[in-house]
């Protein structure tokens, strides 16, 4: 009976090709439901018809759709409207062709057409010509494989060391603030923006200037005279004084004196300030101060001495402007550090040339010519400077290092460094140089290099690279197998390498 495989609607093409492969019957029944998704064109005919063919198999299909049945049949695949109908057909009934079995070893194989069929023997000169067919063609194969391995087997290695040499240029690169300008390798500008930030800080100084100051207070003696007819004591400290110039000179006893009645007593006096202020002449000092005045007069006998005057450190205005100058140097330097904060990638920098003080607050702790050691100066700037970038720079720098390179040679590395601000550049018009290092190599066609020794003997292909190509140092080459002396035939069995020093 033959093998039924019963379809689900949802059953594709791989379901049905792995229930063929299981079939254990070499007659094969296909039954599909009327919504089935398979065997609706011809197309999925020839598909199953081919597997089936693969796997030795007959197969009928089962439908209860006519219009399917009518369109396998006309695909070549018999069609059923049952599965009775089916195995009741003269498809079921039909005997099936035995298939004969391998041959389980070559020599199981069937002989040759020769001799035909009725002849045991072959003739003497057939069986010669044979031999010799066979011998001419085992020598041909030989002399080809032989060939072959000669065409084939060699192989060279050519290692190469072109000349090298160092190109360097110095370029001038300026800056630009225009927020549309872009990098123009050509004219060597690239841009720049400006950053700005406020820095502050005191410094001090050692005064240097000197000013003339009072030093030590002048001494002398003074005469009381009593009007009262009663002795009266002068204590010490009471303050007598001149009358005469704009300034009195103000005076001070030392010690503590009884002026009898109607009598004269001495005491000594010094000066209230220092200089020469307190060196007056006699009888300048008259005027006594307080309630004695009532009933004393006073007078010097002799000039007063001891006053004078001696150069001190001051503060100038050297003192002032260098301090002034010595901090702003200092709040540079803060501000390249400062501003680096600004930068937006690791190949931005700061042009110190470019930086700027925009605005400037000023306070002294000394005023002009006072007397001090020292003078503090306590300052506040507005700094701006420009930054550019690196890369840029490099690019300018880049294309003015091609432009050098002699034909023949190609760029292999190349090294920039950024160098000082021209002397005339100033604001936002700078120009900076780049020097820019570069080392190139000669070009070596490595195609005119196989071309021009394959097949060539090994030390005539030794010379002649050696005095076609650019090279630095004798070309190298080794040939495998290095009994050959002699150069491969095929250019793919030429390996070439270039060294760069």
């Amino acid at each position: 009976m033959p093998y039924v495989i019963h379809l689900q609607e949802n059953d594709d093409w791989a379901v049905l090709r792995g229930q063929l492969r299981h079939a254990p019957e070499k007659r094969v029944i296909i039954d599909l439901p009327w919504d089935a998704r398979l065997l609706v064109r011809p197309l999925d005919v020839d598909l199953v018809l081919r597997e089936a063919e693969r796997l030795g198999l007959h197969v009928a299909v089962v439908s209860s759709d006519p219009e399917r049945r009518a369109m396998l049949r006309q695909a070549g695949l018999p069609a059923f409207a049952t599965l009775e109908r089916a195995e009741a057909s003269s498809w079921a009934r039909k005997k099936l062709p035995s298939a004969e079995p391998p041959p389980r070893a070559w020599w199981e194989e069937p002989l040759p057409l020769w001799p035909p069929p009725g002849r045991r023997f072959m003739p003497r000169w057939a069986r010669h010509a044979r031999r010799g067919l066979q011998a001419l063609v085992f020598i041909a194969t030989i002399a080809f494989l032989l060939l072959s391995a000669y065409v084939v087997v060699p192989q060279a290695s050519i290692t190469m060391t072109p000349d090298q040499q160092t190109v360097q240029v110095i370029v001038p690169v300026s800056v630009s603030t225009d927020p549309e300008q872009g990098v123009d390798v050509n004219a060597g500008v690239i841009p720049a923006r400006q950053v700005g930030d406020y820095f502050e800080g005191y410094l001090q100084v050692e005064t240097t200037g000197l000013a003339p100051f009072s030093a030590g207070r002048a001494t002398g003696t003074v005469l009381f005279t009593n009007l009262l007819g009663q002795d009266v004591s002068v204590p010490a400290g009471t303050t007598v004084r001149t009358s005469a110039g704009s300034f009195p000179v103000r005076f001070a006893t030392t010690a503590t004196v009884v002026v009898p009645a109607f009598g004269q007593a001495t005491a000594p006096v010094e000066a209230l300030q220092e200089g020469l202020v307190g060196n007056v002449r006699s009888n300048q000092i008259n005027q006594i101060e307080g309630f004695l005045a009532f009933s004393l007069r006073v007078t010097n006998p002799e000039a007063t001495s001891g006053g004078a005057t001696q150069d001190v450190r001051a503060v100038s205005e050297e003192d002032r402007q260098r301090a002034q100058a010595l901090l702003i140097d200092q709040l540079l330097d803060e501000a390249r550090t400062g501003l680096q904060v600004y930068l937006e990638g690791p190949s931005q920098f700061l042009l110190d040339e470019s930086l700027t003080v925009q605005a400037m607050e000023v306070s002294f702790d000394r005023f002009l010519y006072e007397r001090a050691d020292r003078l503090g100066v306590h300052m506040r700037l507005l700094v701006t400077a420009l930054v550019v970038d690196g890369d840029d720079a490099e690019a300018v720098a880049y294309a003015a290092l091609t432009r050098r390179i002699p034909a023949g040679y190609r760029l292999i590395s190349a090294d920039f460094e950024m160098g000082e601000v021209a002397e005339e550049s100033s604001g936002a018009g700078l120009t900076f140089f780049v020097t820019a290092t570069g080392r190139i190599a000669a070009e070596i066609d490595t195609g005119y290099v196989r071309e021009a020794v394959v097949g060539r003997p090994l030390a005539e292909a030794v010379e002649r690279l050696s005095a076609d190509l650019p090279v630095s140092r004798a070309v190298r080459v080794t040939v495998w197998p290095d009994w050959l002396e002699r150069m491969p035939l095929l250019p793919l069995r030429i390996d070439t390498e270039i060294i760069l020093e």
